[in-house]
């Protein structure tokens, strides 16, 4: 495990990098708690990270893995996506399993600052447990409070795909909201989805996995404990309107999100609640 300062970051955004027995390599921000990096032994990039971030501390990181708490998007009354994105997490431990994985986890608590737009008391984990073949990222959310809250949340993985090859499995016969089209309620018809325009939709209660498939490899995506899954891809239209995205950043990734969005989550004090998705990388023979 190292902890640095890379020279084009501010200080305040320290970076955990992670070697797994495998040669695996994580890289995760502390600012935002944010998974930045997942190369296999061979140095190949599995996510998608935008040549354009800022690397501000008041900015997101645009790519990797976002963590999306205590809001999903629009979907309430507090800033898109909430705050744990734009925080500053602590590191709890880096480590190397039995087995061989690496171990990254991360912590964040309720302040003054989080509290002006989330009067509640909470503790948030994030556990990261990756090799060449598998990136599991697991969020803990805990109230510690006296008073009962509620919340969505998502894991919003961003990976590398070239778009004109990709093909999604897994998804047929879920109810969805499709954004892009009013956000009407539609049951996924489809075998396979092709990305070839813009795509945003929420599949409610996916219980089996996804699967991106390329020339190259397959990735699939379970989750645990998150009810739905996000599918984003913005294409060009979208891109030109997100200033830290390339015009044709589109043709780069698929995001698919492990997420809380349709019912949310409900915890009394001191309770728990844990989700995970789980990413698991299959190179075409």
């Amino acid at each position: 495990m190292i902890v640095l300062n890379p020279k084009n970051l501010q200080e305040t955004n320290d970076f955990i990098i992670a070697i797994a027995a495998d040669g695996a390599r994580v890289e995760v921000a502390l600012h935002g708690g944010h998974v930045c990096s997942w190369r296999g032994p061979d140095g190949v990039e599995r996510l998608f990270m935008s040549p354009l971030n800022s690397w501000r501390s008041d900015a997101a990181i645009r790519g990797g893995i976002p963590v999306i708490f205590p809001q999903f998007a629009s979907e309430g009354p507090l800033p898109k996506h909430g705050f744990a994105r734009l925080s500053a997490w602590a590191l709890l431990e880096s480590s190397r399993q039995v087995d061989g994985s690496g171990l990254i986890c991360l912590g964040l608590t309720d302040s003054e600052q989080t509290r002006q737009v989330f009067p509640h008391a909470f503790a948030l984990e994030l556990r990261i447990t990756f090799s060449g073949q598998s990136l599991n990222t697991e969020l803990v959310v805990k109230n510690t409070g006296s008073q009962p809250f509620e919340f969505t949340c998502a894991l919003h993985t961003y990976l590398n795909a070239q778009v004109a090859e990709a093909a999604l499995y897994g998804l047929k016969g879920y109810r969805y909201r499709d954004s892009v089209d009013d956000r009407s309620i539609k049951v996924a018809e489809e075998e396979v989805l092709h990305i070839t325009e813009e795509v945003d939709r929420v599949y409610f209660a996916v219980d089996k996995p996804i699967t991106l498939s390329s020339h190259k490899q397959s990735v699939i995506a379970t989750q645990s404990g998150f009810a739905d899954a996000v599918v984003w891809n913005p294409w060009e239209n979208g891109c030109a309107k997100i200033a830290d995205l390339k015009l044709d950043s589109y043709q780069q990734f698929v995001c698919i999100e492990a997420a809380a969005v349709e019912h949310p989550l409900q915890l009394a004090p001191n309770a728990s609640w844990s989700g995970s998705q789980n990413l698991e990388c299959v190179l075409a023979a």
